[in-house]
């Protein structure tokens, strides 16, 4: 085999690895758009809630990126108030949010001190009484 056909192969062969590393990448970045109830496959985090809750973010802290001072999410469905927290683990203590404002079907909860990343595992979402 001559050296150019060698190296039309190598090329070939990186263009075709690095498409499949790109549609597994992407594949995996698309699958984790929603967190439901039961926690995302065991992994011990996920959302707590009586509601379809969907497209998480977390607003980190502009001056500690290790934590975050307000979360938003979307529910499917009707809610009128809501308020939300996190917690470390599924049962454990839960920081509520201060205050929670609803733009159509996206919500916004902030929080009045920074939360540590680490501790908020599970975000739990529940109707107000």
């Amino acid at each position: 085999m001559t050296k150019q056909k060698q190296t039309r192969y190598r090329v070939l062969g990186l263009v075709s690895l690095s498409l499949i590393i790109a549609a597994g990448t992407y594949g995996f970045a698309s699958m984790n758009t929603t967190i439901h109830g039961a926690g995302v496959l065991d992994a011990g985090y996920g959302t707590q809630s009586v509601y379809d809750v969907s497209r998480v973010i977390y607003i980190l802290n502009v001056e500690a990126p290790g934590s975050f001072t307000a979360v938003e999410f979307v529910i499917e469905g009707e809610a009128d108030v809501v308020i939300a927290g996190v917690s470390a683990t599924k049962n454990g203590q839960i920081t509520w949010a201060d205050d929670c404002e609803k733009n159509d079907y996206k919500w916004t909860c902030s929080f009045d001190e920074s939360i540590d990343v680490l501790a908020a595992d599970w975000l739990h979402v529940s109707s107000v009484q």
